[in-house]
């Protein structure tokens, strides 16, 4: 059975929809990583290479509401 290496963090300049390793521009898959308890972070695959990576801190959300914030949810 092999191993492979975990998720590599890259950066995003503008778009991304070529697989940084082996240049397919077909998309990616999506699987997800557990952070801790119910977070997760998203992680992205080429279906050609199976190069896996993350991309900043983008999150699954809990499901659990967020406090209430005057800031983003005034009054309309």
């Amino acid at each position: 059975m092999t191993t492979e290496p975990g998720p590599v963090e890259i950066a995003v300049e503008e778009e991304l929809y070529e697989c940084p390793k082996c240049g397919a521009d077909g998309g990616f898959h999506v699987g997800f990583k557990r952070v801790e308890g119910q977070r997760f972070r998203v992680v992205l695959v080429c279906p050609s290479c199976r190069f896996r990576f993350l991309v900043g801190e983008f999150l699954v959300p809990t499901g659990e509401l967020r406090p209430y914030d005057h800031a983003l949810d005034g009054t309309p």
